[in-house]
């Protein structure tokens, strides 16, 4: 018997009469266009110990989390213009772990031109139903120069775990999905003048129904340096900071490296804070990659206390700051053991304070094998390991990744 759901939990974004018909209007145009789609099949399961997120839930053992996923893509290229439309539709179910809901790109969106209803405590159990438009986008090409406009990604940065660039939003380090990065509401203009460089002015809308948000602008220029160097400018202000930004990345006797930073000025407060990265990366003749990366953030925590203030920081809860901690080592090894299977391991490693002035390590492990089925679809098993000081009596964090459960994921992808 279908589910059925609340009225009163149910909350509906309406799309304006206009935007309907433009889409109506884009379909009945499509006979040149493609339409895709990638349907996604996703269920975790956790085994927390004393301390861990999910440990102590009445009536629940097994903390597990599924997700079944549609994401329709039309696009259509030809004639110096294209256009993308990308709606995406999501069933999750949580049992015994938090749900999260926000994500840095709905600071960056006008209108959510989203559906949602859910069902269950919130606590125990949690289910949820939604719809959304990911992407709605046009481009005009002109010469050595192009304008977009509407929902699109934005995507920079120079860093493989990290991008401080990335003042939009990134993925996070150990994030395991990451085909589509979502798209923000902007009007994107790009110059290209030479085959090595380009300038991009991104101009993102704030939430129409938040105040404390304000519109958004950047500048980034990208240059090519002799055959295997390349640098990033960046200079704007997002949501109310004023930033300014830089990276390098070249390659030493095949070890690739590179440094990124960026200065942000609050301009509510005046505050400043710096968050770097630098990395190296060497691929051995097996093809083993291995890749390291540093993260140094002063917004983030250096001792205990300062977790639970940061777990309310809008940058936080929003993804737009990826870490809590201030300083954090990332390891990586990935290996293609057959033509068929591939494997990667990541570690995350940071240190804290605790309030009589010792530090307490906290390590996150990562592994994952992603079987090819076919061209068109694959497999992937993770498993996650978290250590360090967990949860205390209050529920509140201790270290970075100490409450984070042993848990195993496994994921169906397929394309069509």
């Amino acid at each position: 018997m279908p589910e059925r759901w609340p009225e009163a939990q149910l909350r509906r974004r309406n799309l304006a009469p206009g935007l309907v018909m433009g889409l109506a209007c884009l379909v009945v145009s499509a006979h040149a266009a493609d339409l895709t789609g990638r349907v996604s099949v996703l269920g975790t399961a956790a085994s927390p110990g004393a301390g861990d997120v999910g440990d102590g839930v009445p009536g629940i053992s097994v903390p597990s989390a599924d997700q079944q996923g549609l994401r329709l893509m039309l696009e259509d290229h030809g004639g110096g213009a294209e256009w993308s439309v990308h709606a995406v539709a999501t069933r999750q179910n949580f049992r015994g772990v938090p749900a999260s809901t926000a994500h840095s790109s709905d600071l960056f969106r006008f209108r959510r031109l989203a559906a949602e209803s859910t069902s269950g405590d919130g606590v125990r159990r949690q289910t949820r139903l939604d719809w959304a438009l990911d992407r709605i986008a046009y481009k005009k090409r002109l010469g050595a120069t192009s304008l977009s406009v509407g929902r699109q990604p934005i995507d920079w940065g120079a860093g493989r775990f990290w991008q401080p660039l990335n003042v939009f939003g990134a993925f996070a380090p150990t994030a395991l999905d990451t085909d589509y990065k979502p798209g923000i509401d902007a009007a994107v203009f790009n110059w290209y003048p030479s085959d090595f460089s380009s300038l991009t002015a991104v101009y993102a809308l704030a939430p129409h129904d938040d105040r404390t948000i304000k519109n958004s602008g950047a500048l980034h220029y990208q240059r090519q340096v002799g055959q295997t160097s390349q640098f990033a400018l960046l200079a704007g202000e997002v949501i109310g900071q004023r930033q300014l930004g830089a990276s390098f990345e070249s390659d030493w006797r095949g070890i690739g490296w590179r440094i990124e930073a960026l200065h942000t000025q609050a301009k509510q407060t005046g505050g400043n804070t710096l968050f770097w990265i630098a990395g190296v990366d060497y691929q051995f003749d097996k093809g083993t990659l291995v890749s390291a990366e540093w993260y140094h953030n002063g917004r983030g925590a250096s001792n205990e206390a300062d977790l639970p203030v940061l777990l309310t920081d809008r940058l936080v809860t929003s993804g737009l700051q990826p870490q809590l901690s201030q300083r954090v080592l990332g390891l990586s090894v990935q290996q293609d053991i057959t033509p068929l299977i591939s494997a990667s391991y990541t570690l995350l490693a940071t240190p804290l304070k605790d309030a009589a002035g010792s530090y307490h390590g906290s390590l996150l492990h990562q592994l994952s094998l992603v079987y090819s089925l076919s061209n068109e679809s694959d497999l992937l098993l993770s498993m996650s390991l978290g250590t360090g000081r967990g949860l205390d009596a209050q529920a509140r964090p201790r270290s970075e990744f100490g409450a984070t459960p042993t848990n195993a994921t496994l994921r169906w992808r397929h394309y069509f």
